[in-house]
């Protein structure tokens, strides 16, 4: 039975509505829930009342009480929040536990390199160079991020207007995207960086773009579904791993490539810009 009211709501939202008016056995449940919902999903429903020291009724009534048909179902939306990228569904009683050491930190750094190497496999030759070409090629190139995307996003703005001109973020300060976005024509190209957790509104603003006629680079990760089918190119970049927070050295990379690659392709008209402003650094003493 569904409680009125909660099908949309997860699985965190649901015990803190009711935690007040829980019995001590289902709050016990709860208190173990709360602590990594994200292990949920790896727990049996004996497992889960023999960790909480309650009964397997008392843990079926719990899930009832939230609104679930079942303890499988309340696992499956642990597991849908976890692979959504929730930094609080990725944590793990393990990794709390876990001690910064010599060991600890090569498995981190080799953990790095394979989303690195995990993210460059996914590249084709061909894609990279005909993608290269248009971000050369466009009019104006223009770049838009959310949340840990908009550093991203950035960081491949400061990249590319070192050597091409005409190069923008697609918001400023006090403005909506709408304003932005008028903007945007045939000739223009978007670089939309949109790694998990995606924003609610990306699809629209990705359709609202290629409407427009612009066209869209999109650099996402394999949880993406819709916005790349309004993107004229699609990079999937590999962010899971076992820590808490989604990794962005493979986004960062892939950036950096295809903005190496891009000055190649503008040749020497992109080494006079890149002449001409560090001219004007070196007179306006920019750096020390």
């Amino acid at each position: 039975m569904k409680v009125s009211g909660k099908e949309e709501r997860s699985l965190v939202n649901r015990i803190h509505s009711e935690y007040g008016a829980l019995p001590s056995g289902e709050r016990k449940v709860a208190d173990l829930v709360l602590d990594f919902p994200g292990e949920l999903a790896a727990y049996s429903a004996s497992e889960l009342a023999e960790l909480a020291e309650v009964s397997n009724a008392t843990v079926t009534r719990f899930f009832k009480r939230l609104g679930y048909d079942s303890f499988d179902e309340a696992r499956r939306s642990s597991r849908r929040e976890r692979k959504s990228g929730s930094p609080l569904f990725l944590a793990t009683k393990a990794g709390e536990s876990e001690a910064i050491g010599s060991v600890l930190l090569k498995q981190f750094a080799d953990e790095e390199i394979a989303l690195m190497t995990a993210t460059f496999a996914g590249l084709d030759a061909e894609q990279v160079d005909e993608i290269s070409d248009a971000l050369a090629r466009a009019k104006r190139l223009f770049f838009l991020g959310f949340r840990n995307s908009s550093y991203a996003a950035g960081y491949a703005r400061w990249q590319f207007v070192q050597f091409r001109g005409d190069v923008h973020m697609l918001t400023g300060g006090g403005e909506t995207l709408a304003e932005r976005i008028a903007d945007l024509g045939p000739g223009d190209l978007l670089v939309l960086v949109g790694v998990r957790r995606l924003v609610a509104k990306l699809r629209r603003y990705a359709k609202s773009a290629r409407d427009a006629g612009a066209d869209i680079l999109l650099l996402t990760d394999p949880s993406a579904r819709i916005a790349p089918a309004y993107a004229s190119w699609t990079i999937l970049c590999a962010v899971e791993n076992p820590h808490v927070l989604d990794s962005y050295v493979g986004v960062m990379g892939v950036l950096r490539l295809l903005a190496v690659e891009t000055m190649h392709k503008l040749g020497r008209k992109g080494r006079n810009r890149l002449q001409q402003i560090e001219a004007l650094h070196e007179s306006l003493g920019d750096f020390d």
